[in-house]
């Protein structure tokens, strides 16, 4: 199947995309859709170079509302040929209800398929992450909330060792330890199987953002990247 995925850069979003290729659909697009500025969770120059390490367009959409985004996906249909979208939403986790729900309503009257290839069997998200690790997915915090998380966690790569303290934290202060919930933190993945080259982080400051929505006020830690390179796989 001709499909895009919903492209964030983050742990997810590459093993969504990784197991989307394993079950033999073509990706012809890496889908990112641009709401607001500045976008804290993700970073788009890291994902411009993903794109680029991958040998996958990205293409950015600007949206304001849900009428933009039927009308890209329908868009995409009609020219492209694409007949799914891929989301990294983890099943049984997090927002995925919400999620399912919105990105089905919109593919049954458009005529496309829904995949959410993350099926989390144990129902547990830790094994989600441990399989990011275990795979070869490159994961580093950029984004943390520090209602939960300390600042020295910002650039922390997310391996064997650092998954099991973030789990502590994780269980401490009864958040999603995948950070499936939104509430804890981001990251954005700099290598992986599938990256041709990996991602180096050249220029960047952190910088404190406040937000409010409706989960809630949040302090977030933002690695606010403003370079990137790609470098040769060690």
């Amino acid at each position: 199947m001709k499909v895009v995925v919903n492209w964030g850069g983050g742990k997810e979003t590459c093993l969504a995309y990784q197991k989307a290729v394993a079950q033999n659909h073509e990706v012809a697009y890496l889908l990112s859709f641009v709401y607001k500025k500045p976008y804290i969770y993700h970073n788009f120059p890291v994902m411009e170079a993903q794109a680029k390490a991958m040998g996958v367009p990205q293409l950015k959409v600007k949206i304001k509302n849900d009428k933009d985004v039927l009308s890209a996906l329908t868009r995409l249909k009609k020219e492209k040929g694409i007949e799914g979208i891929v989301t990294g939403d983890i099943v049984d986790a997090g927002c995925i209800q919400m999620h399912q729900a919105y990105y089905q309503e919109m593919c049954q009257r458009i005529g496309l398929s829904l995949i959410m290839p993350i099926e989390n069997p144990t129902k547990n998200t830790y094994d989600v992450l441990k399989e990011e690790v275990d795979v070869g997915i490159k994961a580093v915090m950029t984004c943390i909330n520090l209602d939960y998380i300390g600042e020295e966690w910002s650039g922390r790569v997310l391996d064997g060792d650092s998954i099991k303290n973030l789990k502590t934290l994780a269980d401490k202060h009864g958040v999603d330890v995948a950070g499936e919930d939104g509430k804890s933190y981001h990251t954005m993945v700099t290598d992986a199987p599938f990256f041709k080259s990996r991602i180096e982080i050249t220029k960047s400051k952190n910088k404190v953002m406040k937000e409010v929505s409706m989960s809630g006020k949040a302090t977030w830690l933002l690695m606010d990247i403003k370079k990137v390179a790609l470098r040769p796989k060690k």
